[in-house]
């Protein structure tokens, strides 16, 4: 039988046969002892595993005809072999190892090919490995080859032309090959049945080409053009493109006189801009507050319209720049005490957080003409009831016999202007105009993008019917295993781009943080509630469980249309059979959706008990945080290069430092090394935005909440083998004396005032920062005379320093006049607050000469 054997199969099987107990011949190695004639020939004979050579050595036991007939010969031409005399046969056997016997054989047989067959006991031999044949010649005969089996003479290969790339190439090509294959014939008709398959091969080999072509494109960053394959390279260098984001702001809401207060708990307030009805370039808003918490939701009441200042009869008509509280009342007032402390609650229970301070009128001539709308800014009220930490509180006027509620709000929203709320105009006759300032108390904070709702559905489900802003469609299960375990996707409706939120950290996107839209996910399976799925840039780390498996993700690609891909039981869990998906989201404009202030005055009316609870709305800043989706060709740039831009490990003092100032409230950082006895350290001084000396309460909540996120900021990029230890700034108070000139046209007191206000640690009238706010001094910066001189010398009214002293609060002597420079520390920092009831926090003391009097 002439087989053809599969080299690999049948190592496979020898592997196989100790495991079963069986053993079998491998190879046999033929040698002729040296002479012309020799006599016989010696036959080395491997076995596979060696299992029962002791057994036929036991059988044969030495007897030459037992030998004949366990290892039996046949086959040869001119010599046969066989048992009978004369013929070639086995004379002896005898071990030569654990897997091998040496066989005797007489006489030398012919060149032809001779077959020596294992006939022993059938269950312990491999039929298979039972027989080997071999030659009367030196030489290595095995069982686990074939020798080459001459087959059919191939055919030669048709000639490929590697030019043909587009319909027209493949069909002239088609052509040529018929006409040389089929003699005589030629294209007659565009009809002919060959001519018609011509060209549906054509049409075929050119899209499969075009195919080809778009996945090798894909396959390169430097090459692909499909966004969302731009996004899976990046991603594989950890970074993350950025999609665009919405715009925000807040928008001042009036609510009708008489309407309870309320929240927006089921629907969203949507304002746009321009005209009503909304034109085709109308740039739309809305609140989103459905998708918050009861608690975090903004409570809105006719009461908080417009506020006024309670200027005491007009003993106190402004607020200086700098300040944190004000006296409130409606314009209507507060008639009774009942009414004042039910707004006091409010505040203190966190149901009225922000209101905006802005100036609606010119304060020189009491019109609207002329006011600055710049003069405008968001107050954070301080909540809880202690008074001594900023709680509000209800104070009764007995002058005027009214109720008023005072407020406090953050340090950080410390008023950047002076604020005029009564102002006195030059007559004939003298008038007093009130409310040149105002409070808005109803704020929303609203995002740019219409809202939309779609819900996803199984396919074969009869869809519901639709409107403009709720649409209805099918997820894909791909399935490509017939298993039920694949992606399923959902596209979403092509009405427009999906709005994409900013970055956590409020900035420009850096590549390091993954895009994340503004779609609201919830799933329903059958005759269950529902759940809320979260949104992740990737299913790689995702899972089938409850904890770490109800993930969904969003592909945008070039063309703004977005694709939303659920698990398939391994990553991701599986979405549920029969499962309803429902879906909520903006469609944005990303850059577009930055207006200017006072845009925002067309709203669509709420609706059931809320109908016509809100009658205007205005934005009263400029929106100016829309982004666009970051460009191919800046993502093919920065991505390579985003791992020199963003170093993941603290190697160096530098290292630290960046990391550090890293952190959203970190104004600065220094480190410095220093050795513990075990260990090195790194001792990181952290200087806080609008930070104080430690003691006071500000100062310590602040550092209180800052340092364990510092902590965890730093702790995944520090060096084994070192400790990190954060301290706060050492805080240097200062105590330097000025005299200076004045000229003759200024008061003395006035250029006092306009002294201490410049060198406060707080805001200048014009809401410049003072030359001592923390925030213009950090760590190591050096105290400079020239630096006092230059600015007193930007105040009108001086006319020259005379001298300036400086020196540390805590130091033992006067400072010395004339001192150009006092050194500082590199942890330690500038501090001088000035403030009479704190001397220990700074002073600075002005001696101003000459001036009136």
């Amino acid at each position: 039988m002439a087989a053809i054997a599969f080299p690999d199969l049948v190592d496979d099987r020898a592997d196989v046969l100790q495991s079963h107990g069986l053993d079998g011949l491998k190879l046999a190695l033929v040698s002729l002892p040296p002479g012309a004639h020799p006599d016989h020939a010696d036959i080395d004979l491997h076995f596979f595993n060696g299992l029962h050579l002791a057994a036929i050595l036991a059988d044969i036991g030495g007897d030459p005809a037992r030998a004949r007939q366990v290892f039996r010969l046949r086959g040869g031409s001119r010599i046969v072999a066989g048992n009978a005399s004369g013929q070639v046969r086995v004379t002896a056997v005898a071990a030569l190892d654990a897997t091998r016997l040496g066989l005797r054989i007489e006489p030398v047989g012919d060149y032809s090919t001779y077959r020596l067959e294992l006939v022993w006991n059938a269950s312990l031999i491999d039929p298979f490995f039972s027989a080997i044949g071999f030659k009367f010649r030196p030489g290595c005969f095995t069982n686990d080859c074939a020798p080459p089996q001459p087959g059919r003479p191939p055919t030669p290969n048709p000639a490929i032309d590697y030019l043909a790339k587009d319909y027209d190439s493949f069909r002239h090509t088609l052509m040529v090959a018929m006409a040389e294959r089929v003699p005589g014939w030629t294209s007659t008709s565009e009809a002919d049945h060959d001519q018609v398959l011509i060209d549906l091969f054509a049409a075929a080999a050119d899209e499969l080409s075009d195919f080809q072509d778009r996945v090798m494109a894909e396959a390169y960053l430097a090459t692909t053009r499909k966004r969302v394959s731009l996004a899976r390279h990046a991603r594989l260098v950890d970074y993350h493109l950025h999609e665009g984001n919405q715009a925000s702001t807040w928008l001042a809401v009036d609510v009708e006189t008489g309407q309870a207060p309320f929240t927006l708990d089921d629907q969203e307030l949507v304002v746009w801009t321009g005209d009503d009805p909304p034109a085709d370039d109308a740039v739309f808003f809305s609140s989103r507050q459905n998708r918050l918490e009861a608690a975090h939701r903004q409570q809105l009441a006719p009461l908080l319209n417009r506020l006024r200042l309670h200027t005491w009869r007009n003993a106190q008509p402004a607020l200086a720049a700098g300040s944190t509280s004000a006296d409130l009342a409606p314009l209507a007032g507060l008639v009774s005490q009942l009414e004042a402390d039910a707004l006091r609650d409010r505040v203190r229970n966190g149901l009225w957080r922000e209101m905006l301070i802005a100036e609606v009128l010119n304060p020189l001539t009491g019109a609207p003409a002329g006011s600055n709308r710049a003069k405008r800014q968001l107050l954070r009220l301080l909540p809880g009831d202690d008074v001594d930490r900023g709680a509000a509180e209800s104070i009764f006027d007995p002058v005027t016999g009214t109720w008023i509620v005072r407020v406090h709000w953050r340090e950080d929203d410390a008023l950047r202007f002076d604020y005029s709320f009564t102002t006195f105009c030059a007559g004939p006759p003298p008038t007093e105009v009130e409310d040149v300032s105002i409070f808005y108390g109803n704020l929303l904070p609203v995002h740019e993008g219409r809202p939309q709702e779609v819900h996803f559905y199984e396919r074969g489900t009869l869809l519901p019917s639709e409107t403009d802003t709720v649409k209805h469609r099918h997820f894909t299960r791909l399935d490509r295993y017939g298993n039920g375990r694949d992606w399923v996707f959902a596209e979403l409706p092509d009405v427009g781009p999906l709005a994409y939120l900013p970055p956590s950290h409020g900035g420009a996107p850096t590549g390091e943080e993954p895009a994340l839209s503004t779609l609201w996910l919830q799933v329903e399976p059958p005759g269950a509630a529902r759940e809320q799925w979260d949104e992740v840039e990737s299913l790689v780390h995702s899972d089938d469980s409850a904890e770490n498996g109800d993930h969904y993700m969003v592909e945008t690609d070039e063309h703004r249309q977005s694709v939303l891909r659920f698990g398939n039981g391994t990553n991701g869990r599986l979405l549920p059979s029969a499962a309803v998906v429902h879906a909520q989201y903006q469609v944005g404009v990303g850059h577009a959706g930055n207006i200017g202030a006072d845009q925002l005055i067309n709203l669509k009316p709420l609706t059931g008990l809320l109908d016509g609870a809100v009658v205007a709305v205005t934005n009263p800043f400029d929106v100016t945080d829309g982004r666009d989706p970051e460009l191919p060709e800046r993502i093919r740039r920065n991505a390579p290069e985003a791992f020199r831009a963003r170093q993941l490990r603290a190697v160096t003092l530098a290292d630290y430092v960046r990391r550090a100032e890293e952190v959203s409230g970190v104004s600065r950082a220094v480190a410095r090394y220093a050795w513990t006895g075990s260990w090195r350290t790194v001792r990181i001084a952290i200087d806080p935005a609008g930070f104080y000396a430690l003691g006071d309460e500000r100062s310590d909540a602040l550092w209180d909440e800052l340092r364990p996120r510092i902590a965890e900021h730093l702790e995944a990029v520090r060096l084994i083998g070192e400790d990190i230890e954060l301290r706060p700034p050492r805080y240097v108070p200062l105590e330097i004396h000025v005299v200076v000139c004045a000229d003759q046209a200024y008061w003395r007191e006035d250029l006092r005032f306009v002294l201490e206000q410049e060198f406060s640690d707080g805001w200048t009238s014009d809401g410049r920062p003072g030359f001592f706010h923390p925030d213009q001094w950090t760590f190591g910066q050096s105290l400079h005379r020239s630096m006092i001189e230059g600015r007193i010398h930007r105040i009108a009214g001086i006319t020259h320093v005379v001298s300036i002293t400086m020196k540390r609060f805590s130091a033992p002597l006067p400072g010395v006049p004339g001192a150009s420079v006092l050194e500082i520390g590199f942890d330690e920092t500038v501090l001088l607050a000035n403030d009479p009831d704190h001397l220990e926090r700074g002073l600075i003391r002005f001696d101003v000469q000459g001036g009136r009097r």
